[in-house]
C-alpha cells in the first residue's frame, strides 16, 4: 500500500444514454500515474480524491480495472459513476492534475478454487471494473471464462469492448432492462440458463449493484455453486478505522454472526459465508 499524489493522465467522461442526456447516468474513466511501481491484485481498491480539496473531506473507493506496471513507475485505470459530491469532484479534473492516492487496498479472488472448473463472471454496472484483471489473470492461468454482463441500457455495459477484445464475443453473454443490447431482463436470467443446461463444475465471481449480488447469491445456492461476492459498501477510510463498511458473516457464535469490514477483510467473500 502507498499513500502518494498520483497524476491524471486521461479523464474521460460519457453518459448512459447520450440521446437523453435528463435520464441518462454519467461515467467516467480516469487514468492515473503513479510516480513508484505498485503490485495490484485483482479485485483490490484504491481510495482517490481531487488534491488540495477539503469538501468533501474523505477519499473515494474505486475498483482497479486495469494496471499497466514499468520498471519506475505505474499507470493504473478506473471506471466511475458520477453520483455525489466526491465524484463530481474527481470528474472535473484534466490531464496533469493530481489526485490523493491510496492503494492497494482488500483482498483478491481466489484463483486456487476455480483450477479444473469453469470460471463465470457475473456483474453489473461500474462491477465490471472489479473483475476485468481477473479475466485477464484466469485466461493466463489457462481457465474458462464466460462473462455475464448486465446494466439498465447498452451504455450501462462498461469496458464491453474491452471484455470482447479479452475474451471473445462468444464468451460473453449481456442483458439490459430495456432490452436495448442482449437479453431484455436482468442478467441473472441468462446466468440461470446457463447453469441449467452446462452441469460442469464452476465458480461464480461477482461485482455489482447490492440487490444484484443478493440475486447471484440466490442462483449460486440453488445451482450448488460456489460464489465469491466483490461488495460495495459506503466506506470513508479503506483501513478499517471508521467501520463504516462492515458487514455481517455468519459465524458460530451466540448472535450466529460477526461484523467484518469490507475494507480489510474484503471486498471479496464467499457468498456462503455472508449473512444477507
Amino acid at each position: 500500500m502507498i499513500d502518494a499524489i498520483a497524476t491524471v493522465e486521461r479523464n474521460d467522461l460519457f453518459a448512459s444514454t447520450p440521446d437523453d442526456q435528463e435520464s441518462s447516468r454519467r461515467y467516467g474513466f480516469l487514468r492515473l500515474h503513479l510516480p513508484q511501481p505498485q503490485t495490484i491484485l485483482p479485485g483490490q481498491f484504491a481510495m482517490l480524491k481531487k488534491h488540495g480539496i477539503y469538501e468533501p473531506l474523505l477519499r473515494r473507493a474505486m475498483a482497479f480495472y486495469r494496471v499497466e506496471n514499468s520498471a519506475d513507475n505505474t499507470s493504473v485505470e478506473f471506471i466511475y459513476q458520477i453520483l455525489g459530491r466526491g465524484t463530481s469532484a474527481l470528474s472535473t479534473m484534466q490531464a496533469g492534475d493530481e489526485v490523493d492516492y491510496l492503494g492497494a487496498l482488500g483482498n483478491t479472488y481466489d484463483i486456487e478454487a476455480v483450477r479444473g472448473k469453469e470460471a463465470l463472471l457475473v456483474v453489473g454496472g461500474v462491477g465490471s471494473a472489479a473483475v476485468f484483471m481477473l479475466a485477464e489473470k484466469l485466461l493466463q492461468e489457462k481457465i474458462a471464462v464466460r462473462l455475464f454482463i448486465g446494466g439498465a441500457s447498452r451504455g450501462d455495459l462498461l469496458g464491453y469492448d474491452d471484455f470482447v477484445e479479452l475474451l471473445g464475443s462468444k464468451n460473453i453473454v449481456s442483458a439490459t432492462v430495456d432490452g436495448s443490447a442482449g437479453e431484455r431482463g436482468f442478467v441473472t436470467t441468462p446466468l440461470q440458463k446457463y447453469l441449467t443446461e452446462n452441469l460442469s463444475p464452476k465458480i461464480i465471481y461477482s461485482c455489482g449493484p447490492d440487490a444484484m449480488l443478493h440475486a447471484v447469491a440466490k442462483v449460486a445456492e440453488a445451482n450448488h455453486v460456489p460464489a465469491q461476492l466483490s461488495l460495495e459498501a459506503p466506506m470513508a477510510c479503506g483501513i478499517g478505522i471508521c467501520v463504516g463498511c462492515a458487514v455481517a458473516v455468519k459465524q458460530d457464535c451466540a448472535e450466529g454472526f460477526v461484523y467484518k469490514k469490507v475494507c480489510t477483510d474484503g471486498p471479496i467473500f464467499w457468498s456462503k459465508e455472508l449473512k444477507w
